[in-house]
């Protein structure tokens, strides 16, 4: 990559809970703050960071408003929309991000909990009743822009996906970074504090996949790993024997970018919806 654009590797302790990772941390984004001074010429000010932490802080608020509507027992947006929306926050300005999310809350928050009428944007013919629909969790990888096999699969052979644990869903805006501390310190101390399957131990993120559960009213958790992701492969075990000892169903898929899997893919969610229904 380093041969085609400026490449600057970020050193991330994988013990966030010692003593010292905030501080070895918060020492790599100093490192970080002057590469990208000498880079582009711009001095990089407290005011700025903050101007931007606040801004950023908007966003993520907006983005709780729109998680929260999904609680409901008929959530008025499908969940491969909003996997949609989240993969826009990484191509369009902040300013117009926060823009059309205010616009599809505001549409959101006037549909009705008891309208069954929803009509998904990417199957036309399909109408969901998502008050007699298994609620899913999907958990782990993160799912960019084109990545939406597995959720399309899953909402097509009858779920609703309510929530995702993964760092293009929740993980991108659950923790507000802190304004009233030193901007470089707030910022080392929300990002580190990230459950990524990179992390050791993560019991973080074991909690937080319960604690969504439990929040958002789920049915079922399908456990999602592209192939040779193998911090999340080697998680798997361990989120499957918490939700086993919770009570929760989970259903595991490894796969890829590819539609070759896709009816098997399906005959495993087929097999998953009807063990939740």
């Amino acid at each position: 990559m380093g041969d085609y654009v400026p490449t600057y590797v970020l050193d991330l302790p994988q013990k966030p809970d010692s003593p010292a990772a905030v501080k070895y941390f918060l020492d790599e984004l100093n490192k970080f703050k002057g590469v990208m001074e000498q880079l582009t010429g711009n001095k990089v000010t407290v005011e700025q960071l903050k101007n931007e932490i606040i801004s950023s802080n908007e966003t993520r608020k907006l983005l709780y408003r729109l998680y929260d509507l999904r609680k409901k027992d008929s959530p008025p947006i499908s969940g491969v929309d909003v996997i949609k929306v989240m993969q826009k926050q990484y191509v369009l300005s902040a300013e117009d991000f926060k823009k059309a999310l205010r616009n599809l809350i505001d549409e959101a928050e006037q549909v009705k909990a008891d309208k069954a009428d929803y009509k998904a944007d990417y199957k036309a013919d399909y109408k969901a009743d998502f008050i007699h629909m298994p609620r899913i969790m999907i958990s782990g990888c993160p799912m960019p822009g084109g990545n939406t096999k597995v959720p399309e699969i899953i909402e097509n052979r009858g779920g609703v996906i309510v929530v995702e644990e993964s760092c293009t869903g929740t993980r991108s805006f659950w923790d507000l970074v802190d304004e009233n501390k030193d901007p470089m310190i707030a910022l080392a101390e929300r990002y580190i504090k990230i459950p990524c399957s990179c992390m050791t131990p993560n019991d973080r993120r074991i909690d937080n996949i319960l604690e969504l559960a439990g929040e958002f009213k789920v049915d079922g958790v399908v456990n999602y790993t592209l192939q040779f992701c193998h911090g999340y492969n080697i998680e798997r075990y361990k989120v499957q024997q918490a939700l086993k000892n919770a009570g929760i169903p989970v259903l595991s898929i490894e796969t890829d970018y590819s539609d070759s899997d896709v009816e098997q893919i399906g005959l495993r969610v087929d097999a998953f919806m009807e063990m939740l229904s």
